[in-house]
């Protein structure tokens, strides 16, 4: 993809007045500390029945790059009042995060909302958010929709801002309901007297141009009819006596611009240059001689990179006259690749294989959906017209998609109204300016972070300046050991922690062997950093599913069968599954296997033994091949009479809830406090020669048994967990164990990694019992900023 480079300036401070001020200045200002991101989503299919999983993963890009600012995205789900139904916190890697939100069955029939977030682009206010609008259908309720009595907008905006008087002007119009949905209009230009001047009609989504040379000092309004039987009394922009008109003419892949400043007599409105903006860096700029009042000339857009351009006519004293957006598509902004279909077929369930090999050797991440062709509806907003229309335009922009199907003349002009009637989302020049930035008061956590105090084991004294290990035991029994230093008042801080659900955290010496720290904590969970407010809602709106697309759902799918797995109803007297005992539940919970393989174990869950004030005592000739000798502070622990090289034994390591320990500090630790202890040693053993002897504590749910060791330990949160898309294998289960496989959604895969030794993206699923043809969606970025978006129709 084209790059552009920001042209050096002097950069000043926003102290200065205006008049000090050049846009090369503000943009390298803005480029540097107030660009904010761009978020879209590939969903598994565009509709959902209630009971079913929303499968997503979110593309962050930031300019023309995947951005790498942020680690940490929100994702809520909001009914069509804004109100908060579930929310996912969700790690960024590669500049993308994945995840999803399961639907009760019980959710009503209407339209929902999804909003998405990072810390960063909370800054930039909540017009800067993702906001995606879904419909999910229930059959077993009615529809929820607050739908309001239709009302018409009508827009006339000059194509450069100014309506100026004697000259010929270009102006664009739109009409929209309430929501944002394009109308038809059909009407008459008139002036203040009746006279009528011109008649328009929309061309296309509402929108068209009018040619209008308005005289000095009339008014002007449209008498129209919207959709066919709705009258309608517009006015039209007053009428500029003087001012620049900037006009674009697109002719034979070139874009020529007229500039038109005739009517100029003062001299500050005479125009001194064009600046071409492109992501807020200057793509060239177009000086006007002093006196030069008309002028024309070509736009080199066969020079930059696609995306959208702000056109500015300046004068001298660098403020702004006249504004016009242009889209440039040079092509570069498609990863290229090509498709091949290896084994297809509608049959139910089975087997089909299609292959997607990228041209491009740079790295990629990708998501694969794969759906039942036959209810899906075209998505309205893909990965390409997120990232490079609808993110920088304001207001609804409908089925923005189409205009990327072609680059023909007549998608061109189309996509042209768009530049010429939605609204620009960035700064304008006077904002810049003057300095009317926001105060960017919140960061990026970093992932996890967690800071606080440490103390020594009185919690008397600070750790002050001293290395600490950090130890994080998840719920998938994984644990991780980080180095931390305290500063001169015993403060910590780390960050970069990735783990779902909730651990636990700890802090141990690594001056004194083995010494326990204290602490408290400072830090604040992921939830409390990314508080859900309940925001605004932009006016965008998705009708319902019509009639035949609601009674399609109804036929296709048995709705009130669907098990947990999405469209799938098990034969539930084949499935057995084996209770498991309170001994395995806590193992699955607690014994993380670091050390390998027990070769002895006491299980005192199931078998509590006598009451005992000393585990160690109590062990005494209760484990073959360990010998407990001494006392509570001299303890010997050794297995199977381990020996040096000296001929001296080799001490067992000793471990609490696998945290390592002294003998003498677990001395006083009652056997009522004991879940089970275990023996590791010979060649199941991962750790040192003389083995390890790993008593477990009794623990209820977000407590800690430590039995006088006071360690002290909190519970961090995680990010939200996820789940596993279930795909059923045809070749592994039998058929009689599927009833009825109903899915919509046969295939997921958000999880696909390109580089130059792997440039093929390779996907097998089975067809469910009901499809007969299927929709592919292939989305995804590479790290150069090229995006694929692949759509196919297989059957």
């Amino acid at each position: 993809m084209k790059k552009l480079l920001l042209i050096p300036v002097i950069s000043f401070t926003l102290l200065y007045a205006a008049h000090s001020q050049t846009p090369e200045s503000v943009l390298e200002t803005v480029q540097q500390k107030y660009t904010s991101e761009k978020i879209y989503f590939h969903y598994d299919k565009t509709n959902y029945i209630a009971g079913e999983t929303i499968w997503f993963k979110a593309y962050l890009m930031k300019g023309f790059a995947p951005s790498v600012e942020s680690t940490v995205l929100a994702v809520e789900l909001l009914n069509d009042s804004g109100r908060l139904l579930d929310k996912k916190i969700l790690p960024i890697s590669g500049s993308a995060a994945i995840g999803e939100f399961s639907l009760p069955k019980t959710l009503p029939r209407g339209a929902y909302i999804i909003k998405a977030y990072t810390k960063n682009l909370t800054n930039f206010g909540f017009d800067s958010y993702y906001y995606h609008t879904l419909n999910i259908y229930n059959p077993t309720s009615a529809n929820i929709l607050h739908n309001q009595q239709a009302s018409y907008q009508l827009s006339f905006l000059p194509e450069s801002g100014n309506m100026v008087a004697g000259i010929k002007n270009r102006v664009a119009f739109k009409c929209t309901d309430n929501y944002g949905n394009p109308k038809s209009v059909k009407g008459i230009i008139k002036n203040e007297t009746g006279k009528e001047i011109i008649s328009f009609t929309s061309d296309y989504d509402g929108m068209g141009i009018i040619e209008i040379i308005p005289q000095a000092n009339e008014k002007y309004m449209a008498d129209c009819v919207i959709e066919g039987n709705n009258p309608k009394i517009q006015s039209l922009p007053l009428v500029a006596n003087a001012g620049v008109v900037l006009q674009i003419t697109r002719q034979d892949a070139k874009t020529s611009f007229l500039l038109d400043a005739t009517s100029v007599t003062h001299k500050n409105l005479e125009p001194a240059y064009i600046l071409g903006v492109m992501e807020n860096i200057i793509a060239f700029k177009i000086p006007i001689a002093d006196g030069i009042k008309h002028m024309t000339g070509e736009i080199p857009v066969s020079q930059l990179p696609s995306g959208i351009l702000q056109l500015t006519v300046f004068n001298q004293e660098n403020k702004p006259l006249a504004e016009r957006l242009v889209f440039v598509n040079s092509g570069d902004f498609m990863a290229q690749g090509t498709f091949k279909s290896e084994k297809i077929s509608v049959k139910p369930r089975t087997k089909n294989t299609f292959v997607f090999t990228l041209a491009d050797t740079m790295p990629g991440t990708f998501s694969v959906s794969v759906t039942d062709g036959a209810v899906e509806n075209n998505p309205a907003d893909n990965i390409i017209s997120r990232f490079l229309l609808t993110a920088d335009m304001k207001g609804l922009i409908h089925n923005p998609s189409y205009y990327f199907e072609s680059d023909d003349l007549l998608h061109q002009q189309r996509l042209d109204y768009v530049m010429l009637t939605n609204g620009w989302r960035r700064y304008s020049w006077n904002e810049m300016f003057s300095g009317h930035f926001p105060p960017m008061t919140f960061k990026d956590p970093g992932y996890i972070a967690i800071s606080g105090k440490a103390f020594n084991p009185k919690k008397e004294k600070p750790l002050v300046n001293q290395e600490v290990t950090a130890i994080v035991k998840t719920k998938d029994k994984q644990t991780d050991f980080y180095k931390i230093t305290t500063d001169s008042a015993g403060n910590f801080f780390a960050n970069g922690f990735i783990f779902e659900d909730t651990a636990r955290f700890y802090l141990q010496s690594t001056v004194t062997k083995n010494s326990k720290v204290n602490l408290t904590l400072t830090s604040h969970y992921l939830s409390q950093l990314f508080h859900s407010l309940q925001t605004p809602l932009p006016k965008t709106f998705l009708a319902m599913p019509g009639d035949e697309l609601q009674k399609k759902f109804e036929e296709r799918y048995n709705v009130n069968k669907l098990s947990r797995f999405d469209g799938i109803l098990l034969d539930e007297i084949k499935i057995k599954s084996k209770i498991k005992s309170e001994k395995e539940k806590y193992e699955e919970k607690y014994v993380s296997g670091r050390m390998g393989s027990a070769t002895k174990e006491l299980d005192f869950i199931n078998d509590p033994p006598r009451s005992h004030q000393n585990i160690l005592s109590y062990l005494q000739g209760r484990l073959n091949g360990v010998n407990i000798t001494g006392g509570p502070l001299n303890y010997s622990i050794v297995y199977r009479n381990t020996r040096s090289l000296l001929g001296g034994p080799i001490q067992m390591s000793v471990y609490l809830d696998e945290f390592q320990v002294e003998p003498s500090q677990i001395a006083t630790l009652p056997v009522s406090d004991v879940a089970m202890v275990k023996v590791y040693g010979g060649s199941g053993y991962t750790g040192g020669a003389g083995g390890a002897l790993v008593i477990y504590t009794i623990r209820g749910e977000g407590s800690l048994r430590n039995g006088g060791i006071d360690l002290t330990a909190f519970d961090i949160e995680g990010f939200s967990p996820t789940k596993e898309f279930f795909s059923p294998n045809y070749e592994k289960y039998e058929e009689t164990t599927i009833l009825h496989d109903e899915r919509s959604t046969l295939y997921w895969n958000p999880y696909i990694i390109t580089h130059a030794g792997h440039k093929d993206i390779q996907v097998s699923f089975y067809n469910s019992d009901k499809a007969k043809k299927y929709k592919i969606i292939i989305e995804g970025f590479l790290e150069t900023g090229k995006l694929l978006h692949i759509e196919k129709m297989l059957e």
